[in-house]
This record gives structure tokens, sequence and C-alpha cells, in this order.
């Protein structure tokens, strides 16, 4: 130790003037490497021990503790502070996010005989933002130009919405931003404070999340997109029509109802459904054949399956004589049903559809309803459909339409409208009277 410490000070000795070395300096041949209190190591030739000369300076800026000689090698141990983030959204319980690696301890300024360090250049302004509003199908957030975000980027958006996840450290479930991307997004406009960006099919937004930039393609698929994220659909449909084939001039409407659950996380959904419900006016014979239904069904972004029970409604007939005698037997259209439903393709894409029934009579079962949808995106906001189908208890509709979302492409806040052209009839009764004709439609569905 004593003969350590008498080499140190021979080689402090050495130093020239002006310099003052953080830690002991190392020796290798004629160049002695030392170590600096104003940042950086100092080349020392040495050759000439009466008259030590620096010859250069190394790692400037940067706070070394130890030098260790390896071989050809000059190892430098540099002191570096790490900053623990923890989180108080619960304050009693602070909570470790996040570790952020430091510079160590500043410098003093450096000794005269060295050339001065430059100073590093101020820190940018972060290329985060924050959405402050989502309207008829966009997102305006803060930070526009002068944090980087200018038209023709993308950016992805990350929900701020608390879910419970298990803490990392103690594994008790919190309540902590989920930090899902639910949208890649190109900017639209953009001026020096916020900016702007469409939704599209599957995307959502809401205030308060996260914007950052990114090199993710948009996420919007118009064939196929993924569901957006919403927990409820609201809808209906209402088609009046007229009667052109009695001899009377009767009128009818024909109505479709839906709510529809889908629980956040998990694949399922659960509908219940009136499709459809019919009455008719000034015929000869009154007329409401009724389809109601609850399912439960797996549902994906591109793939649903559903089973349940329902029933049909409708009047009794048409009666055929069973004898000589006057007796008759009816035909009944009311009793219950197990219906199915199948999904191919996206919800707010290109997809098939199709729901159908087994229907229950006094003495047998038999086919009771069976529909079908095809339907075709065009744009973000627009697309086509046409359907179609018909049922035991007396009512067929056939129709071709279009669809348009209103504040936004599919996600929580979008209005879904819809207009068709088609043929609509009901014919349930003693006489099996047909009140059908052209039809029109109009419909609105919620999301929440």
């Amino acid at each position: 130790m004593l003969l350590f410490s008498l080499v140190v000070s021979l080689q402090l000795a050495q130093l020239p003037a002006g310099l003052e070395a953080s830690a002991p300096p190392v020796r290798r041949g004629a160049m002695l490497y030392v170590p600096l209190t104003g940042g950086g190591v100092a080349v020392v030739d040495v050759s000439d021990e009466a008259a030590p000369k620096v010859v250069g300076s190394v790692l400037e800026g940067r706070f070394v503790t130890r030098l260790v000689l390896d071989g050809d090698r000059l190892i430098a141990l540099e002191a570096r502070e790490e900053a623990l983030v923890l989180s108080l959204d619960e304050p009693q319980r602070p909570r470790l996010t996040r570790a952020l690696a430091l510079p160590g301890p500043t410098p003093r300024a450096p000794a005269e005989a060295l050339a001065p360090t430059p100073a590093p250049a101020a820190p940018q302004a972060p290329s985060v933002g924050t959405v402050t509003d989502v309207t008829q199908g966009r997102v305006i957030f803060d930070g526009g130009t002068s944090r980087g975000f200018r038209q023709g980027a993308r950016v992805k958006v990350l929900s701020m919405r608390k879910v419970p996840k298990p803490d990392l450290v103690t594994g008790a479930m919190v309540a902590v931003p989920s930090g899902e991307v639910t949208a890649v997004l190109a900017i639209e406009q953009a001026d020096e404070h916020k900016a702007m960006a469409v939704l599209g099919r599957g995307d959502t937004a809401e205030p308060g999340d996260r914007v950052e930039p990114t090199t993710e393609p948009v996420s919007e698929r118009l064939l196929f997109p993924r569901r957006a994220p919403f927990e409820w659909r609201f809808g209906f449909v209402a088609r009046p029509f007229l009667g052109l084939e009695g001899t009377t001039k009767p009128f009818g409407v024909m109505l479709d109802a839906l709510v529809a659950w889908y629980p956040a996380g998990v694949p399922l959904s659960v509908t219940v459904m009136a499709a459809p419900f019919a009455f008719s006016v000034g015929g000869r014979e009154a007329h409401a054949p009724g389809t109601f239904l609850a399912m439960a069904g797996y549902t994906t972004d591109f793939f649903e399956i559903a089973l349940g029970a329902g029933a049909l409604t409708g009047n009794v007939g048409p009666c055929v004589p069973t004898d000589g005698f006057g007796g008759t037997e009816c035909e009944v259209n009311t009793g219950f049903t197990i219906n199915q439903h199948f999904r191919l393709g996206s919800l707010d894409g290109f997809h098939l559809s199709w729901n159908s029934s087994i229907f229950s009579r006094p003495t047998k079962f038999v086919f009771g309803v069976g529909r079908g949808e095809v339907s075709v995106p065009l744009t973000s906001r627009l697309g086509l459909f046409a359907g179609g189908g018909g049922g035991e208890n007396g009512w067929a509709l056939g129709e071709l339409g279009v669809r348009t979302a209103v504040g936004g492409a599919g996600g929580r806040g979008t209005v879904i409208l819809r207009a068709s052209l088609g043929y609509s009839a009901i014919f349930d009764g003693p006489s099996r009277e047909t009140v059908g004709g052209p039809a029109v439609s109009f419909g609105m569905e919620w999301r929440l």
C-alpha cells in the first residue's frame, strides 16, 4: 500500500502546472494518462520528466473516475447516474415506471492547458402531443410544427384510458393507462401549436390520448379494417312500403331494432334484436309478423359466430279442410326459435353475414328465418350493401343501399346512416293476403 501511494505521488508530481487529477493517472512508456476534475483525460508526454507537456486530450466532457491499462488498451470508467421514475397515481404507493440514464456529476471547468469543451446543444422540445378534441372524424392534438409535427407525417395515437394491469413490483392489479395504439394517421394539417389528422375505418381516439411520431404505415385498411374500439351498438331501420297486390290500397312498415354489447377485453358479443317486426294498414286482413331474438357469440375483428333463442309471431293461417264435415287445420305462425348468426369479414369493411333460425311448430321443426347481407366499402366513410331474406311467419324483403359514417369511422361516437331501395312484403293470416311493393328505408346506428 505504501509503495502504491509512493508511485501515485511520483506520477502526480509529473503533471504540468494547472492540471488537477480526479483519480490516479496511469503511465505507459513516455505517456501519462490523467483523468481530470474538469472532465476528460489528458495525455501528457513525460519523456522529459523535468518538463512534462500536454500533447492531447480525450473523452472531453466525461467524468472519468478510474483508468486501467490492459495491454494496448486503456479502459476508462465513467461515473453515471440513473434516474428512477415513479408514478404518483396512488400517492401512498409510488410505483416504478421506468429508469433514465443521466450523465454523471457536472465536472468543473477544464484546466487552462486544455482546449475548452464546447457547450452541449440545447435539448429539443419533445415530439409528443396530447389529443385535445375529436370532432367530425378528425383528431386535433397540441404540438404542431414547433414540435416537429408536419403535414403528411405519420403519428400514432396511444390510449390513456385506465385499464387494470398487474403491478410489476407487487403483482397487485392497478389502474394504469392502457397504452394501446388505437390509430396510426397521416397529419392532414398543422400550424405552429396544433395539428389535425383524419380517422380511418377502425381508428379511434379520445381527448387526453398521447400522440407520438412514427414510421409505421397508416392503420386504416379499407376492405378489412380491424374492429374499432367500442362497447355498445344501438340501431334501427324503418322500411315503409306500398301494397300493390291487393284489392284495396294497403301500405305497410317493416322495422328492425338492434342493441349489441361487446365487453371490453374479451372476444364476446351479446345481441338483442327485432329483425323484422312488420304491420300493415288498409288491407282486408290484419298482418303483424315479427322476429325476435337474443344471442351470444364469439367475436373477432374478422369473424363472428353466435347462437341464441327467440320467437316468431304471426297470424294463424292459412287454413285447409281436414275432412268433409267442416273441419280445418290452420298453420301456426307463432312459436319459439333456435337462432344462428355468422359473419365472415370485417364489421366495418367487406363482409358476408347470415342469420337463420329453426322454428318450433306444434308438430314439427321447420326452417324459420333466413336473412343475408354483403357489404362492400368504397371510401373511409361510404359503403354499399345488399341484403334480403324471408320468414316462415309471413314476411320477405330485398334491398340495395348505402351506408355512411359521420363523427368517426367506426369507433366510439360514430353515427352510421343508411338508406336503401328494395321490395318488402308481408303475407301471414288465413287467406295469405300479400301486402307488398317497393320500399325505401332509412336507418341509424350509434356506437358508444
